[in-house]
């Protein structure tokens, strides 16, 4: 039966193919642990020190590691989330990303890591990310979505926001649910 961490283990495991070259180098660069740790974590088996845990949810914004946690309580009490935490997890960060993005409230900007930061950190090669950002006005509180693209999707937009935000809404609805794991 599936509980809260089989739901956690499933999108985090798909965050890591994402942005990783490796589960090995994720887990090797960023938390410092054996295979054998790993594999017990996956399993439930045993915890992870909280700094670890801390490093696995900088795999997401802390907006999004606030919809990844109501996923995972979901799991434990819808069949249909249960089923499949990754679809319901991708389902509503896309949803909320064309909401915001439709509002008119919400900032988009290409983000590009370095050949440093994807060397150092064993990242995924000619990935562009797209930020989307939702501000309220206040310092310091922006909430944060970021959707990770084939490199080649920035040159195929003029970076000018119509351009953007004609993109975004034409074909967000195709990257939606390309889960493949």
């Amino acid at each position: 039966m599936m509980d809260m961490h089989d739901a956690l283990v499933e999108i985090v495991l798909r965050a890591i193919k994402e942005q990783y070259i490796s589960e090995k180098a994720f887990y090797t660069s960023q938390l410092g642990i054996t295979p054998q740790s790993w594999d017990r974590w996956k399993k439930g088996n045993q915890g992870l020190k909280p700094e670890n845990m801390e490093k696995i949810s900088r795999l997401f914004t802390e907006y999004e590691w606030m919809l990844v946690q109501k996923v995972c309580r979901n799991a434990t009490f819808f069949p249909e989330v249960k089923a499949n935490p990754v679809n319901e997890y991708l389902a509503i960060k896309f949803h909320v990303a064309q909401k915001w993005v439709n509002s008119g409230t919400a900032e988009l900007e290409f983000k590009k890591e370095t050949e440093e930061q994807i060397m150092e950190h064993h990242r995924k090669q000619n990935t562009t990310i797209l930020i989307i950002k939702n501000g309220y006005d206040f310092w310091s509180y922006k909430d944060i979505i970021e959707l990770r693209l084939p490199g080649i999707i920035q040159q195929q937009i003029k970076t000018d926001k119509p351009n953007l935000l004609e993109w975004f809404n034409k074909n967000i609805q195709d990257a939606e649910f390309d889960v493949k794991t």
